[in-house]
């Protein structure tokens, strides 16, 4: 599959995309039959970003790929990013009760494939595909000194919401009105456009909650 170039969007049934290190991923939505791969992905991962993630502990990564195969695809979606050699570097997903608007997200970038914008490729195509199933709003918990995930969560649009409580920060994002750098060129169609000539970096390995 050739290079997205010029003003495509990232499909959900899987695009490449060029990061600002010249690197290339797959990026598509998980299901089941990903579960050897989110395994070899969390057991490889650096240990503290792996809690920042969390929070705290993180699950086994058996239990994140029983939670994987119960994904919905409406309710829970969940979605990766491949590198050319098949390795699993990069998730997020979303997850809300019933059909309600707004849900909580969540995102880990592979140690080595951070400041390369992959956390910003992630974020911005399932907040696009959230959209598409009525969901209007994201929200995160985060360790408060993370500051890392505070922009890359900027990029979702428009906050309704943010603080801090006890040494963990809160936010609430409007995927309708984004006035960020990264939710209206999704919807636009120029976020490769816009990945390959920002080469502005910074950390993408980010926190939420766990309940991936």
């Amino acid at each position: 599959m050739a290079p997205v170039s010029g003003k495509r969007t990232i499909r959900a049934a899987g695009e490449r995309v060029l990061l600002t290190d010249g690197r290339g991923v797959t990026v598509r939505p998980l299901d089941a039959g990903d579960a050897a791969a989110l395994i070899e992905a969390v057991e490889h991962e650096d240990p503290w970003d792996l809690r920042r993630r969390f929070m705290g502990v993180p699950p086994a990564a058996t239990q994140l790929a029983r939670q994987l195969g119960r994904a919905d695809g409406f309710h829970d979606l969940v979605i990766g990013a491949f590198a050319d050699d098949g390795r699993l570097v990069g998730v997020a997903q979303f997850d809300r009760r019933d059909d309600r608007p707004t849900a909580e997200v969540a995102i880990e970038v592979a140690h080595e494939w951070q400041r390369v914008r992959l956390g910003t490729v992630l974020l911005t195509t399932l907040a696009a595909l959230a959209r598409d199933r009525g969901v209007h709003e994201f929200t995160a918990t985060y360790y408060a000194d993370n500051v890392a995930i505070r922009r890359l969560l900027r990029q979702l649009g428009h906050a309704l919401d943010s603080g801090y409580d006890h040494g963990q920060g809160y936010a609430s994002f409007d995927l309708d009105n984004a006035d960020g750098d990264g939710a209206h060129r999704v919807a636009r169609g120029e976020l490769t456009q816009t990945i390959q000539r920002d080469r502005t970096a910074y950390s993408d390995s980010s926190t939420a909650r766990p309940e991936t």
